[in-house]
């Protein structure tokens, strides 16, 4: 795509939660701003974005306010104060706009009939069939805006046909991939430094978990295991919800876990280069209203992040994993609650560690995200 092309054009992209919970928003920012592109993002704690977004004279942010209250009025109060302001926000914002991207099922359900009027490009980060309305067993009718959205993006070529059988689509979803735009760690903040400093000083091979803590990636098991060796450490990186408080204090106080925190992307890229494997745990299960199928068919951003640094991995023994380490080299499967296969996978990767090491270098360069995005906008009657 010629970029001196699009240079007048605006996309409005809306993704109606915290942005900083989200990295690929902030991946698909940098791109159409690269592109040429002007962008208006309405989104949450948009302050946190980095600089180089922030003081582009293409770039204009719409604060919303995430709130999530405990008590059931608080929730709802905070819901519909949410949908109106996305709504204010877009009307506005589509005046002198020419595409609305919306980056999740959340957005959509927001604005609902509002993205019927204008030339959309519905992305999703998670498999659904249907959507649920907040949690409950009430379903949203996400194919109906899928069938009239200009573009359909989902991140991983399973979850596209998926996604195309379920809703009917007549054109296969684009695939953008959830990898990072940018490696880039030179500002090092001083609440990482001391992270790096127990990284750098830790005598064990340091296998890292990079990510939320939750129901559906279970790995005490693994950490178990790990406790139990001379050789190897497990360090965490990540934020918790749900049980996951609970799940963190046990891998600490009985599996000898470090934690270092938890820090706003892409700052947490800082700490995987110290990394000797990288940890991708997925448990398939029902997960309310995302698919049974989410997590076997996973599209993790950290597959992408711990290759940027070439950092070899071991992970679930699922499909969304499975296929790209295969075909790449670039891991090793396992189940996650049996210790002869843990162990056998840490093994292998160790035994392949420096041959891994630059297929992964391989797997990151393999996706020209620019060219991806290009694709994705390029006009078709």
């Amino acid at each position: 795509m010629n970029k001196n092309n699009q240079i007048m054009k605006t996309i409005t992209v809306v993704h109606a939660d915290d942005v900083n919970c989200c990295p690929p928003v902030e991946t698909l920012v940098k791109i159409l701003l690269d592109l040429g592109y002007y962008v208006k993002l309405i989104g949450g704690n948009l302050s946190k974005m980095p600089m180089n977004i922030l003081e582009s004279e293409r770039y204009e942010g719409y604060e919303l306010s995430i709130y999530r209250g405990k008590s059931f009025l608080k929730k709802i109060c905070s819901r519909l104060m949410l949908h109106k302001d996305v709504l204010r926000f877009l009307r506005n914002c589509m005046e002198k706009s020419d595409i609305l991207w919306t980056t999740s099922m959340q957005s959509i359900r927001e604005l609902k009939g509002e993205v019927l009027k204008y030339k959309h490009v519905l992305q999703l980060m998670e498999l659904t069939k249907y959507g649920y309305m907040y949690h409950t067993k009430f379903r949203f009718p996400i194919a109906k805006y899928a069938k009239n959205a200009w573009r359909t993006v989902v991140p991983e070529i399973n979850r596209a046909y998926i996604q195309k059988i379920w809703w009917e689509l007549s054109q296969t979803p684009h695939i953008l991939p959830n990898k990072p735009y940018s490696l880039d760690i030179s500002d090092i903040i001083p609440e990482l430094s001391e992270a790096i400093d127990k990284m750098k000083a830790e005598k064990k091979k340091i296998i890292l978990y990079l990510g939320g803590l939750h129901d559906d990636r279970s790995f005490e098991e693994f950490a178990k295991v790990i406790s139990d060796s001379d050789e190897y450490r497990m360090y965490i990186v990540g934020k918790t919800f749900g049980n996951g408080e609970r799940v963190l204090n046990r891998l600490i106080n009985e599996h000898r876990a470090v934690y270092l925190g938890s820090f706003d992307p892409p700052k947490h890229l800082c700490v995987v280069k110290y990394a000797y494997i990288g940890l991708l745990p997925y448990m398939p299960g029902n997960n309310g209203e995302l698919s049974e199928l989410n997590a076997l068919y996973c599209a993790p951003n950290k597959i992408w992040e711990y290759a940027g640094f070439g950092v070899p991995m071991v992970g679930s023994d699922v499909l969304g994993l499975k296929l790209p380490f295969e075909q790449w080299n670039i891991g090793r499967c396992c189940d996650l609650n049996n210790e002869a296969s843990i162990i056998k996978a840490i093994e292998e990767v160790d035994r392949n560690h420096d041959e891994m090491s630059k297929n992964c270098y391989k797997f990151y360069d393999s996706v020209d995200l620019e060219k991806v995005v290009s694709e994705i906008l390029e006009d078709e009657n």
